[in-house]
């Protein structure tokens, strides 16, 4: 079993520090979404290697990120992508079954 460890920080961060990470942290969040559009104007690809052939240079370019976040950016969303579909997926085999009343209703 594999175990999880969580730990908690606390930075202390002067006011530069602290608008340099707000910047960062926003251009991530952008590049998120950009990239999430571009895999549903991809047909809803989950492939974070279609997805870094697709947008990396917008990535790189657009908001500036370092290249190993630019290449997180496509993992990130091509998993979550991955995750979201199969539970659509899963959802509508449960509702075909009959083993939930959610989304049958008239």
């Amino acid at each position: 079993m594999k175990q999880v460890i969580t730990a908690k920080l606390k930075l202390n961060l002067s006011t530069e520090q602290k608008t340099l990470l707000r910047e960062v942290s926003l251009a991530y969040r952008d590049a998120l979404n950009y990239v999430s559009q571009v895999a549903f104007d991809n047909n809803r690809t989950s492939s974070a290697n279609k997805l870094q052939k697709l947008a990396y240079y917008d990535i790189r370019g657009e908001y500036n990120l370092p290249s190993q976040m630019a290449c997180n950016v496509c993992r990130q969303v091509g998993a979550t992508y991955r995750s979201l579909w199969t539970k659509v997926k899963q959802s509508s085999q449960h509702r075909k079954q009959g083993k939930t009343k959610k989304g049958t209703r008239a």
